[in-house]
């Protein structure tokens, strides 16, 4: 209950800084709707929050979270029940957006389950499988990572990580293209697309750079 309580003590602080006079000329514009310039999609751990680490204010960063920060590729069906598609499309079309981030990060759960069952296709007890009915054919969307990390054999299985995360946002970078209001954007020149890994432990964040085909630290 501790945790909760605190959640709300959180909110009375924020709403009065929220109501303050020095935020009324942003509120006076807020209500009326939201224009950020950037979308970032990122993991749901909570230990990974793009606001928190690049100090973005309110309205700065449409933000969407899911399970190892994926995109999963166009599909023109509409029986499809993709909501990162969903956002991508209002974010594209609708907000206009100029920049697309794929924000990764260190110790992603749904990318060490991805890698235990390529390590394990066929675990001695499937029974634990029922509780990955909805995460594992998620992950799937980034399997060419796993198989890729799989022919680097890195020494630890940290480095086999890091590569394997590394490795799934640039699948999903590649994924992103296949929207076509994503390719008439870039074709045109008004949106670029970026994809990002975060190091919790050192607080250091990288980009990936298409010329060097390496991660590099942002400066």
């Amino acid at each position: 209950m501790a945790s909760y309580a605190k959640l709300l003590e959180g909110y009375k602080a924020f709403r009065s800084q929220y109501l303050s006079q020095e935020n009324s000329a942003w509120l006076s514009e807020a209500k009326d709707g939201q224009s950020p310039k950037v979308m970032i999609i990122a993991c749901s751990d909570s230990r990974v929050n793009p606001a928190i680490i690049t100090r973005a204010s309110l309205g700065d960063i449409f933000v969407v979270n899911n399970v190892a920060n994926l995109v999963p590729p166009y599909h023109e069906s509409g029986n499809t029940h993709h909501s990162t598609s969903a956002a991508i499309e209002f974010a594209v079309i609708h907000l206009k957006v100029e920049h697309i981030v794929i924000m990764g990060h260190s110790g992603c759960g749904g990318i060490r389950a991805l890698m235990a069952d390529h390590d394990n296709p066929k675990p001695e007890n499937p029974e634990p499988a029922k509780h990955y009915s909805f995460i594992r054919p998620w992950m799937q969307i980034v399997d060419d990572a796993a198989v890729f990390t799989d022919q680097e054999k890195a020494a630890d299985i940290e480095s086999r990580a890091k590569i394997c995360e590394q490795r799934a946002s640039l699948i999903s970078l590649k994924n992103l293209v296949t929207f076509p209001w994503v390719k008439e954007a870039m074709t045109q020149n008004r949106l670029k697309i970026h994809a990002w890994h975060y190091d919790i432990g050192e607080g250091l964040l990288l980009e990936y750079n298409e010329g060097s085909e390496q991660f590099e630290e942002l400066t």
